[in-house]
């Protein structure tokens, strides 16, 4: 005896009536996955173009839009070229490219302290100008940073060649010296320019003498800004003059 499963009539009404709900959900269905995509992309497109036609560059030809591209990489070429040149002109160091890309350890900066000394010492004596901070400001002890070692030997070399100018300018008498901390100059994007390394300083010299230094401040690759200063008379008639102030040296990125 076999079974045999009734067989399902369906109406050609019913099938209309299952059809309708199925084509409902598929068009909803191509709505959402399809269509409204579309239409969002086609929105998003019309409000790019309107903000094009708004635009400075929305009748100018892709000819001129070249044009406009070489214009403007000559210029910031141009530009490159003068900073360069003023960089070359306002350094303090001549071989700051040297200094500013060299790695320095805590037995270079302490061999360079004590031969920088030595020297300025000597010079001090052969000219006959007493030089009284015979430690230049500086001390032998190091903290534990690197960063530190680094900021200390740039002293040093701010020290050594503001104390190079005074002498050679033949001032009376170095009464104080002292390197303070650098100061940071940053660009409109952030990025350091420049460093200025301030020495506090205070000598007695003539008129004819500190005319003579200032003259030399403003010759290339011995540049020094002044950020204070101060002239009064001085103590005795050999020295007219004592001056005071702090004078930064000036090294670029």
């Amino acid at each position: 005896m076999s079974f045999k499963l009734p067989r399902l009539r369906i109406s050609e009404r019913q099938q209309v009536l299952l059809i309708i709900p199925v084509a409902i959900v598929v068009m909803i269905m191509i709505w959402f996955w399809v269509l409204s995509p579309q239409f969002e992309r086609r929105r998003e497109i019309e409000e790019l173009r309107a903000q094009l036609e708004k635009s400075a560059y929305a009748h100018v030809s892709l000819e001129n839009l070249a044009k406009i591209e070489r214009h403007e990489r000559a210029l910031g070429e141009r530009l490159d070229d003068e900073w360069a040149r003023t960089v070359g002109r306002l350094a303090t160091f001549e071989n700051q490219q040297t200094l500013r890309e060299s790695e320095f350890g805590r037995i270079d900066y302490k061999m360079d302290l004590y031969r920088t000394r030595l020297r300025l010492s000597r010079r001090s004596e052969e000219l006959g100008i007493p030089l009284i901070p015979r430690d230049l400001g500086l001390q032998d002890a190091l903290g534990g940073r690197d960063a530190e070692v680094r900021i200390r030997m740039l002293q040093l070399r701010a020290v050594e060649k503001l104390v190079d100018l005074t002498l050679s300018r033949r001032i009376q008498k170095l009464h104080a010296l002292h390197p303070l901390a650098p100061v940071s100059h940053t660009g409109p994007d952030k990025k350091l320019l420049l460093t200025e390394y301030p020495v506090q300083v205070e000598f007695d010299v003539a008129f004819d003498n500190l005319y003579l230094l200032f003259q030399a401040i403003f010759e290339q690759h011995q540049i020094f800004v002044f950020r204070n200063l101060r002239i009064e008379a001085g103590p005795m008639k050999q020295a007219p003059l004592r001056v005071s102030g702090v004078m930064s040296a000036l090294l670029f990125e």
